[in-house]
């Protein structure tokens, strides 16, 4: 069996050399880094999910085999039966050249006359400006989704993100706006990709992606796969996962594995991953809708720079395989197969969501500055269901958080510890924090400026002995904090006896954005028999729900 298999890594060599040659005029690699997507047979999108990034190498294992493309999809083959584990490494590698530009404002892709009034804007400022399109156009039996985005951005480009950040910072002071910056691939990274057998019986390689897939039913278990890096809960886990699979230089120089299926498919190995598996069915349809309209609205809006179309961790949507899959959650999506939200003006809808409101969600724009979606706004969570329209007080979150009023997801047991929390951070702690992002030095008093709807912070002012600073953004605040729930909270101050800060309590309510439909909420819905469709139209404003596959 040794000589068999020896035999047919040289003969791959041989192939290989071919195919790297006959490819050399067109990377098989630049695909990877396109906003295009395939279709399966039935109509389906196929989606490629990065599973693992920024690896030094990346372990799998197939038990019955491995079909493995040296010249990428489409091209030849070879296959090697039998159970082996298999390591890839990366050589000769250069990491992705990044650029980036400041975004001076933006629109939809077909309002020519938005996007000459703003590019006329800062024309008369004295500003050269340049276009870049965001999202993607595609048609599925007749209905067209038009995720494109035209960002009208500075014509410099900035090597380094912390110049753009400080120029962006500059156009601030002067213009009293925020002005973000859009991440670019100048130029692709590169290396060799080697992938050999732990039992040295069979070499793979090729430059700067290599597809395979398992052979039989099994699937390909992923070893030690890095999860939720940034959050408290980050670690290591090995996972196994259908479909096909490619490994590829990633934008750091390393190494990143994805996995490549159907939407569908992806979708029953990804609900159960963002909600509990045992909610009632029409929670997890409303999870599966939400999902899917999440997977295509975000093609060709992130992930710019990397070799893949979406990831699997809290950027995008949690998403952990076969083991995940649950039989009620895969009908939940089988029953909604297709099926995704529009907006009264009968574009898809931006569909987010998140696990505990705290008994108000948020306007998506006060999350998320430049997302203007007309279906993400805030309101009670409870069948009073009316719009906030104003900003809150401290006195009022106060308020709200010591006597909340009925809801949904404050009804549900399994919010028991993210409906109202607490965390107490002790003064010096709390300092080094911060200071790890602002030097500040020791924190004197921590003033929220500014609070949406839902009563949750996203500006701060942190005043310290040696200077001040002010934070933008409720993720940003909360990670500041060391990963708080939300930015649903107000805060006291605990004195020593010398008169100094001895400790900060954050209390607060809720966990994550608030944006969207509330997945605790939508849990306690669906015991009350609502169905799906009301579940979602509760929670996002003026939709249609249409299957378009």
């Amino acid at each position: 069996m040794r000589a068999t298999i020896l035999l047919l890594a040289f003969s791959l060599l041989s192939v290989q050399a071919l195919g790297q040659d006959q490819l050399s005029r067109k990377d098989t690699a630049a695909i990877l880094f396109s906003n295009r997507i395939s279709f399966s047979t039935d109509g389906q999108p196929v989606l490629s999910i990065r599973i693992m990034e920024d690896q030094k190498n990346i372990q799998f294992s197939s038990k019955t085999g491995l079909l493995v493309h040296p010249s990428g999809p489409g091209g030849p083959s070879v296959t090697l039966p039998g159970k082996r584990r298999w390591k890839a490494t990366l050589s000769n590698s250069e990491p992705a050249k990044l650029a980036w530009r400041i975004v001076l404002g933006q629109g939809k892709t077909g309002d020519f006359a938005a996007l000459k009034g703003i590019r006329d804007l800062w024309k008369k400022r004295g500003f050269k400006t340049t276009r870049v399109e965001m999202g993607t156009l595609f048609s599925f039996q007749g209905a067209i989704l038009d995720t494109r985005e035209t960002l009208v951005c500075t014509e410099t480009m900035y090597t380094s993100r912390a110049t753009a950040l400080k120029e962006a910072g500059l156009l601030k002071q002067t213009y009293n706006a925020d002005f973000p910056i859009q991440e670019l691939l100048d130029s692709r990274p590169e290396g060799q990709i080697t992938v050999r057998s732990l039992d040295g019986e069979a070499t793979f390689t090729a430059n700067n992606a290599l597809w395979f897939q398992p052979l039989g039913q099994d699937g390909l278990t992923v070893h030690d796969v890095e999860h939720a890096r940034g959050f408290p809960w980050h670690g290591r886990q090995t996972r196994r996962y259908g479909g096909t699979f490619y490994v590829a230089a990633d934008k750091q120089g390393r190494l990143a594995i994805a996995n490549v299926l159907p939407a569908e498919k992806l979708l029953n190995g990804l609900v159960p991953a963002e909600i509990f598996p045992d909610s009632p069915l029409d929670a997890l349809k409303a999870q599966a809708v939400t999902a899917r309209g999440e997977l295509l609205s975000k093609i060709g809006h992130r992930h710019l720079a990397d070799p893949f179309v979406t990831c699997a961790d809290q950027h995008c949507q949690v998403y952990k395989g076969l083991k995940a899959e649950r039989a009620r959650v895969s009908k939940a999506v089988a029953k909604t197969r297709g099926q995704v939200m529009f907006n009264e003006h009968g574009e898809l809808a931006d569909a987010r969501y998140s696990s505990t409101c705290g008994g108000h969600t948020e306007d998506g724009f006060e999350a998320w500055p430049g997302v203007t979606s007309p279906s993400l706004k805030g309101r009670w969570d409870n069948s009073d269901n009316r719009a906030a329209h104003s900003r809150v007080s401290d006195d009022q979150v106060l308020h709200f958080l010591d006597h909340p009023p009925d809801s949904y997801c404050g009804r549900s047991p399994k919010a028991k510890r993210t409906f109202r929390w607490s965390k107490k951070i002790p003064a010096r702690k709390l300092s080094k924090m911060v200071n790890e992002k602002h030097k500040v030095g020791s924190v004197t008093s921590i003033e929220v400026q500014h609070r949406g709807a839902s009563g949750r912070a996203n500006k701060i002012l942190i005043q310290g002995d040696k200077g001040r600073a002010t934070v933008h953004g409720e993720l940003t605040i909360r990670r500041l904090f060391g990963s708080l729930k939300s930015s649903l909270f107000v805060l006291e101050k605990e004195m020593d006896s010398a008169g100094q800060a001895k400790s900060w309590l954050f209390r607060g309510g809720g966990f994550g954005h608030g944006v969207g439909m509330c997945q605790i909420g939508a849990t306690e819905m669906a015991k009350e028999r609502m169905s799906f469709k009301d579940i979602l139209r509760f929670y996002y404003t003026n939709i249609n729900i249409k299957r378009i596959y």
